[in-house]
């Protein structure tokens, strides 16, 4: 029977082509995101949510936006009792900025306002890449949307009310922009992921390599912007609290799911941020020598950059790999099975270690190595070894010698009809 044969990368293709196959799939990972996003709907006080809410509170009633005294005060109003536990205030102040406008909503709603404006933004992400020439359409090219977009990860965003669901379409339109030679924009839209620095650190310097003078000047201006804001909301002696608090209250190394989490296990939180910086160093010499090939490919250099920002990053949790959208659909427009596979991959293992890993080494860290890794070979080849389609269609007729200069010469569509 056709498509019962061949390599496992191609059946994989050829199975989630099969339009009752990636229904299931989309419908099975959207119902995992629906209860995720319902259960932080029940207990909105029992999520991150409330550490946002503090923040804003703090903001809006002129408090001490980072002292810890100040914060424990302002949660246990919010919980209406001190006896819940506390959960700190880490983010940026413009963070708390965001947030501000939902205290004046009852939780639940306010909760929900936050489930919707998240569940819109990843719409308009993956509407925006699937209408992108050269992604993967039909049933396997959403299949790779929504292991991405959809995935296991993912749906903690709505689970503890985080923002790097909502993050995913600044990130999105950034790399599109830098494809659509739009250089500069692309760089200011990139730049609001360093509200989450660990999903993007590594961005600027694969873009700076790649010699993207505009793009990585675009990242400075945002990131110029950002700072003058949190200085405006917080003052010089709030950005320096935030920074103490961070170490005193921020969550230790060995519970990231990078690479440095993993050595933080085993030898501690200062091995970690030891690791970090080294690997990071590893990286950036990687890039370097790899930036003449990336120089014509932006989408490339924004894709290994933020999988390696996720690798080698200190704090990195579940719902930050959101942002693997961009690596995985750049790999996808040139080896659709090798991204269907590594998302599985990153899918499963999460998976795995929500049942099974309660300290230690995450099977995560293996799953972000791999993906990276299958980056760096798949993307840096040249583009003549990109894979055929998995199925292909029979050769049309030849067309007219002007038809056939002016077509579009970007690889086809991967997807089986």
């Amino acid at each position: 029977m056709r498509g019962s044969g061949g390599p496992p990368p191609r059946r994989l293709v050829e199975a989630l082509s099969r339009p009752g196959i990636a229904l299931a799939l989309v419908a099975g990972l959207g119902a995992v995101s629906a209860a995720y996003a319902a259960y932080g709907l029940d207990l909105p006080l029992r999520t991150d949510y409330l550490a946002m809410l503090t923040g804003a509170s703090l903001l809006a009633h002129g408090g001490c936006l980072y002292c810890h005294a100040a914060q424990v005060h302002a949660q246990a109003s919010l919980l209406g009792t001190p006896r819940l536990g506390f959960d700190p205030f880490l983010e940026t102040p413009v963070v708390a900025l965001a947030y501000r406008p939902l205290l004046g909503l009852p939780l639940t709603a306010g909760f929900a306002v936050f489930l919707a404006l998240s569940a819109g933004c990843v719409g308009v992400s993956a509407r925006l890449l699937h209408r992108r020439p050269g992604f993967p359409g039909g049933p396997a090219g959403a299949s790779l949307l929504a292991l991405t977009l959809l995935s296991l990860p993912a749906a903690w965003n709505y689970h503890l009310g985080q923002v790097d669901a909502v993050l995913v379409l600044p990130l999105t339109a950034g790399a599109l922009a830098l494809r659509a030679r739009r250089p500069l924009t692309g760089g200011l839209l990139l730049s609001c992921l360093l509200l989450k620095p660990q999903t993007v650190w590594l961005v600027p310097v694969a873009l700076l390599f790649a010699r993207n003078w505009r793009a990585v000047a675009g990242m400075i201006l945002g990131a110029a912007l950002w700072a003058c804001a949190s200085l405006a909301l917080a003052g010089v002696a709030g950005v320096g609290r935030w920074l103490d608090l961070l170490g005193t209250q921020g969550p230790p190394v060995d519970t990231s799911i990078g690479i440095p989490g993993a050595v933080a296990s085993i030898g501690g939180s200062v091995s970690g941020f030891v690791a970090a910086l080294v690997l990071g160093l590893v990286a950036a010499g990687w890039l370097w020598r790899h930036g003449g090939a990336l120089r014509a490919r932006p989408g490339v250099a924004v894709g290994l950059g933020v999988g390696l920002s996720l690798l080698l990053a200190p704090h990195v949790y579940a719902y930050d790999l959101i942002a693997l959208v961009i690596p995985l659909t750049v790999l996808g427009e040139r080896r659709l099975a090798s991204a269907l596979a590594c998302a599985l991959l990153v899918n499963a293992s999460h998976l795995v270690d929500t049942l099974f890993i309660i300290s230690g080494p995450h099977v995560e860290a293996l799953a972000l190595l791999v993906t990276v890794l299958v980056m760096a070979r798949e993307l840096a080849a040249p583009r003549e070894d990109a894979e055929p389609r998995p199925e292909r269609a029979a050769a049309p007729p030849p067309r007219p010698p002007a038809e056939v200069e002016t077509g579009w010469r970007e690889a086809p569509d991967r997807a089986s009809s």
